[in-house]
């Protein structure tokens, strides 16, 4: 499936299917019928609380918006056009208004109970079971799903099947007997048929159930949650909560202890959101007695965001990360709003609406925020983080800011770990530099996602490999992609007025003549602070070097100097390569958003050297 096929057969001896003692243990445990965060349509003392809620006033106006516009013309020609034109901007257009119209007809409907939307509900749901496959067709290049050859699922295809069961769950009492027939033999035949004979031959085995990052969490939530609401046997639904305990496991694997998302805040936010809906819905049907967050790591990986924010209300922005991304805010206050919990001793009310940033797009989150939360518009939150520093010693990366008292608000980042990692931009050594909330130094995010994005040729992309980011080129040659090309920590000192630490860049290179190329960054917190970040480098013969700052900012070239910056907020950068001067270049990155490139190099191959940025806010 996807751009090679990952899907995996099981040695002859093993199984994924989970072991019968633990499902026959979780069937004793769960409920008797179906189940959800939320309680069917029926009960309408649950539901009529959000019909003059301003939450449910906003479900029922973008409804009946969506309801007024043709439906979305997503179709099987639209999945031959996007493999034909080697293009996704339409279907990733799609994708997510199919998403959110099933989520807000859906909660409309259960909210209001009026019968306004089970038409449109009917009909889109209808429509999807036309198409060929529910898979995003950059999972499907060689259209055997399409072609109804094979019955892969992937993030688009989870998605649908809990709405369908959802739909089923929430409004079955005011569905035609045909039509809720229909959704569940779409689900049995697309959804869990199609993967619990795959588990249960030990063949063709979809990919996700194995991967370190989000896909696992994602695709394990909505299997134990569709199974939850609409699978008529509690044995079955027993079946599916066993087999996602069993595998969610790969998902926290991709996390070091600490708790750091290598993915970035973009990804945390959709992984560990789906990780939580799953620990739920587990914790929900067993009455307590399985809770997935109730480890040290688990914990971790739910506080990061807690430790992750630079400066108030920005995050870092390494790998495929937008550059304003945030925590969903939601699933950041998790841990200290789930209903039968206790709060951490830390938290306390926080003034934000739960639902203010909420997408629409997946009516089990929505079903969650409503039913699942304490006060969603009065969480509890931990403050931001106002330490000096935070070190996430496994995974090589470093924020360090400002004292309390200083100036002005001065903050760096610098990072190592590998160019293997979920999402991976070839950036080792990367640093980003913020002052007052603007950041004028920095990893420029993610690239618009294109058929390209996940294929052979990711690395192309500059705002993917290392020309993008502010590290060196050695040779002319980039940063080399896979986990054993890696930056190691050699040194850190820490202490209240200065930060330290020493990368080893050499195994980020394939340079035969690099004998050793060292990256050390200095935090200082005297006066207005200053980073200084200094290279070292040997080679075994002449070789072209080249260090690099990439920058958003209005640039004002020197002698010796670079200001990025505007009035209120810039820096000044002092450069010096020694005894050699250094001839600056400017090259504007060819993707959005376009940061300029800013190149430090002798004018001539060198066989040692000693490069320095000093920066300062001015």
């Amino acid at each position: 499936m996807g751009a090679y096929d990952f899907n995996f057969n099981v040695a002859v001896g093993e199984t994924y299917c989970p072991a019968p003692e633990r499902v026959k243990a979780i069937a004793a445990l769960i409920p008797a019928g179906n189940f959800a965060f939320a309680p069917p349509a029926t009960d309408r003392a649950a539901w009529d609380q959000w019909r003059d809620d301003p939450f449910g006033q906003r479900i029922q106006a973008r409804a009946r918006e969506l309801a007024a516009q043709p439906a979305p013309a997503l179709d099987n020609a639209a999945f031959e056009r996007c493999l034909d034109e080697n293009s996704v901007t339409e279907i990733n257009t799609l994708f997510p208004l199919v998403r959110e119209r099933q989520t807000v007809f859906l909660v409309a409907e259960a909210i209001y109970a009026t019968g306004e939307f089970l038409t449109v509900i009917e009909a889109d749901a209808r429509a999807l079971g036309k198409l060929g496959t529910w898979i995003h067709p950059g999972n499907d290049l060689q259209r055997k799903n399409l072609r109804g050859e094979e019955q892969d699922n992937d993030l688009a295809s989870c998605h649908n099947a809990v709405a369908f069961a959802l739909t089923h769950y929430l409004l079955g009492d005011r569905l035609s007997e045909e039509f809720k027939t229909y959704l569940r033999r779409e689900l049995d035949r697309r959804f869990f048929g199609a993967l619990r004979s795959r588990v249960e031959a030990g063949r063709n085995l979809d990919w996700w159930l194995i991967v370190k990052h989000n896909w696992n969490a994602v695709c394990l939530s909505c299997y134990a949650q569709a199974a939850a609401a609409i699978l008529p046997g509690r044995e079955d639904r027993a079946w599916w909560f066993a087999f996602a305990e069993s595998l969610i496991y790969n998902f926290t694997d991709g996390f070091a202890d600490d708790g750091l998302c290598t993915e970035g805040v973009s990804y945390w936010s959709y992984g560990v959101s789906h990780y939580f809906t799953l620990a739920e819905i587990l914790r929900q049907g067993t009455g307590g007695a399985v809770d997935l967050l109730d480890t040290p790591k688990a914990r971790s990986i739910a506080r990061f965001p807690d430790r992750a924010e630079v400066q108030p209300g920005i995050y870092p922005a390494f790998c495929d990360c937008l550059l304003d991304a945030r925590p969903t805010e939601w699933a950041r206050a998790w841990l200290d709003n789930r209903v039968d919990s206790t709060p951490d001793a830390l938290a306390e009310p926080h003034g934000s609406d739960l639902f203010a940033d909420d997408k629409l797009q997946f009516a089990d989150v929505l079903l969650l925020m409503m039913f699942r939360i304490r006060e969603p518009r009065r969480p509890l939150r931990r403050k931001p983080a106002t330490a000096l520093r935070d070190f996430f010693a496994p995974s090589h990366f470093l924020i360090c800011r400002s004292a309390p008292d200083a100036p002005r608000r001065f903050s760096a980042t610098f990072l190592g770990g590998n160019n293997g990692v979920n999402h991976n931009h070839n950036d080792l050594g990367t640093f980003v530099v913020m002052l007052d909330g603007k950041s004028l130094i920095y990893d420029p995010g993610l690239e618009v996602y294109s058929m390209r994005t996940f294929s052979a040729q990711r690395y192309e992309s500059q705002l993917l490999n290392s020309y993008g980011h502010p590290v060196p080129r050695i040779g002319g040659q980039l940063q080399e992609t896979g986990a054993n090309f890696r930056a190691l920590t050699l040194l850190t000192e820490f202490t209240d007025t200065r930060d330290r630490m020493v990368l080893n860049l050499r195994g980020a290179y394939d340079v035969p003549s690099l004998r050793r190329l060292e990256r050390e960054f200095v935090f200082d917190r005297a006066g207005a602070g200053r980073l200084t970040i200094t290279d070292t480098v040997e080679f075994s013969e002449p070789t072209v070097f080249e260090s690099a700052l990439i920058t958003p900012a209005r640039i004002q070239l020197l002698p010796g100097q670079v200001r990025l910056g505007e009035e209120d907020a810039a820096i000044m950068v002092d450069y010096t390569g020694g005894s050699a001067p250094l001839v600056v270049t400017q090259d504007t990155i060819n993707q959005p958003p376009h940061p300029v490139r800013l190149a430090f190099a002798p004018s001539a191959p060198i066989t040692r050297g000693m490069f320095r940025f000093v920066i300062t806010p001015v």
